[in-house]
């Protein structure tokens, strides 16, 4: 049986590719290795971006849509459901579970100082956490009302491309075989092993360090300082590599996380953080419900997402993520394109345009602005870190941008820690 389109991933990328194409008329097969195409099992913030803020050089604010997915999207609440609406293409998806609004991203220091990157008196929603698993299970069944047969527990191994077509090499519960399809899309994650065998990994090496992630899911937690912020704390004595988070998570649970670029496992640092005096009266009652684990292994984004009949969409040709809103469009894209292609338009030169334009990790700059989110924990030890957010407190702005706007002052009271900034940033 050859198939119009044969989509690998069962991800909100593969599912709306899926949905969308079969909408339109596609005979379309989608194939995905978990048996619950809907459970979550990696790590993920949850959370649908309205106007997130990200560290620039430019301003001590940061700035907005220099990160991820740049084209507008926004949010609504027609009675006991949601619609996210997505600008750009211009099509929405409606969601019935649950959301919870983030006003305010506190960012602190070892001993507790606090720099805002949103004005808490304003109120204004930056992005919303949601619950992926339902979103996935909304996505599942409209495409399976549009008729896309789904298989689950099978791995696409690689795609070749034929004279007329492609051919899509599988494992699943039957073992191997080959199926056949005038085009197929790779949606299989930021490990694509479509990709890999496609070739397009040889253009992009590694970028750094694979980063390792623990991820835990905790009820409980008493005292927090604003329940509708995501808190983020610097404390380079617990975790060297960045930041760790506490937000919002299902009923009245949240999420903690920590990674690891080293050989010491993330989790040691998530269990570190929870006994230090500074938060551990937070967790005194706390119980953990879940863990989730998973390693990012950066690469440059793949510029031109296509291999003759195969289109690359969502996390598989990205850096990292193109988080939820741009799988979504990645799979919305991706599939009218190729409804057009199989109508002898050019669809594809059209995705690969709108790709190139909607995502900023396709812009030149794009990992000097994301080392810079990243610096301070790399350039300074805890006590650095404090003295910093000192000068800051209650600020509005991104620690580093503030830093890179306000060296003078740092000259002035600790000349050998604006040495080590000069250097290391």
């Amino acid at each position: 049986m050859k198939y119009d389109l044969i989509i690998v991933g069962g991800g909100p990328a593969g599912l709306m590719a899926a949905k969308t194409a079969a909408e339109d008329g596609l005979k379309v097969l989608l194939i995905e290795r978990k048996k619950d195409i809907t459970r979550i099992t990696r790590a993920c913030s949850e959370i649908f971006f309205i106007n997130k803020l990200t560290a620039s050089d430019k301003s001590e604010q940061g700035e907005a849509h220099i990160n991820g997915y740049v084209e507008p999207v926004s949010l609504e609440v027609r009675g006991d459901r949601v619609r996210l609406n997505f600008d750009g293409p211009g099509f929405s998806v409606d969601y019935d579970g649950p959301v919870k609004p983030y006003y305010d991203w506190i960012q602190v220091s070892p001993s507790g100082y606090q720099v805002h990157r949103y004005n808490p008196r304003e109120k204004k929603i930056w992005g919303f956490y949601y619950n992926k698993e339902v979103l996935l299970t909304g996505l599942l069944s409209a495409a399976q009302k549009a008729g896309v047969e789904i298989w689950s527990e099978t791995i696409g191994l690689r795609a070749e491309n034929t004279r007329d077509g492609v051919t899509v090499h599988l494992r699943g519960r039957q073992g191997e075989q080959s199926l056949q399809a005038s085009k197929a899309i790779a949606a299989d994650g930021i490990q694509s092993k479509i990709v890999e065998s496609l070739g397009l990994n040889q253009a992009r090496p590694p970028v750094g360090k694979p980063l390792k992630i623990s991820h835990y899911i905790i009820e409980g937690l008493e005292d927090l300082p604003d329940n509708n912020s995501w808190i983020s704390f610097t404390i380079p004595s617990v975790a060297p590599f960045g930041t760790i988070p506490i937000g919002l998570w299902a009923g009245d649970t949240y999420q903690l996380e920590a990674g690891s670029m080293s050989a010491t496992p993330p989790h040691e640092y998530v269990e570190k953080f929870m006994r230090l005096p500074l938060v551990a009266p937070w967790f005194r009652h706390a119980r953990v419900v879940e863990k989730i684990a998973c390693t990012n292994v950066m690469r440059q984004p793949i510029r031109k997402p296509l291999a003759g009949n195969v289109v690359i969409i969502g996390d598989a040709g990205a850096p990292d993520s193109t988080w939820i809103q741009g799988a979504m469009a990645c799979g919305y894209q991706a599939a009218k394109a190729t409804a057009k292609e199989l109508d002898g338009k050019r669809g594809y030169s059209e995705y690969t345009r709108w790709w190139q334009q909607a995502f900023a990790f396709n812009r030149q700059d794009h990992f000097k602005t994301f080392n810079l989110a990243y610096s301070l924990s790399m350039v300074c030890n805890s006590e650095d870190i404090d003295y910093i957010y000192s000068l800051f407190q209650d600020k509005i702005g991104i620690p580093p941008c503030l830093v890179n706007k306000n060296m003078h002052l740092i000259k002035e009271g600790r000349p050998e820690l604006y040495e080590k900034l000069t250097k290391g940033l």
